[in-house]
């Protein structure tokens, strides 16, 4: 394997661990410790999976975007907002990871099927600038890593 071949390989591989991590981390909580905020203004475990779904949804979009488009704008989106309206559509949170899963598998099939050519193509974000789609997959990866921590500090909080 190539080394970027290697690196990709890497990022798919943490992008993977998410779903264990995601599943160990929520499967025990009983419902009042998944909705309980740790503090004023900080999320309950369920949002923040809730939010994980949403940035999921948003990522797979960006991705697409890349790969057929030339350097396309890739809009931000108000994470707090989308936090509040749609964190908790779902009763159950074993929906809401179930959602967040379709979505994960489906980004990282995407992901399988590129080229090394498609993982240098870019797009140009509205708060970062110009990023491309192995860039893209190394901030998603880390967006779960900071996730896992605050839901673990919800958890315990």
């Amino acid at each position: 394997m190539t080394g970027s071949g290697s690196e990709h390989a890497a990022s798919l591989d943490r992008l993977r661990a998410t779903a264990r991590d995601l599943v160990s981390l929520t499967s025990s909580a009983d419902r009042a410790r998944l909705h309980r905020a740790p503090g004023p203004r900080e999320w309950s475990a369920a949002q923040v999976v809730g939010h994980l779904a949403d940035a999921e949804l948003v990522y797979a979009v960006r991705f697409r975007q890349m790969i057929v488009e030339d350097r396309p704008h890739l809009a931000a989106f108000d994470e707090d907002a989308w936090a509040q309206r749609f964190a908790l559509l779902d009763d159950e949170l074993k929906d809401t990871v179930a959602r967040w899963r379709a979505l994960r598998d489906s980004t990282l099939r995407l992901l399988d099927s590129l080229e090394d050519a498609d993982w240098r193509r870019a797009g140009v974000h509205a708060e970062r600038g110009e990023l491309n789609v192995r860039q893209m997959a190394a901030l998603l990866a880390d967006h779960d890593r900071s996730h896992l921590d605050q839901i673990r500090h919800a958890l315990a909080g």
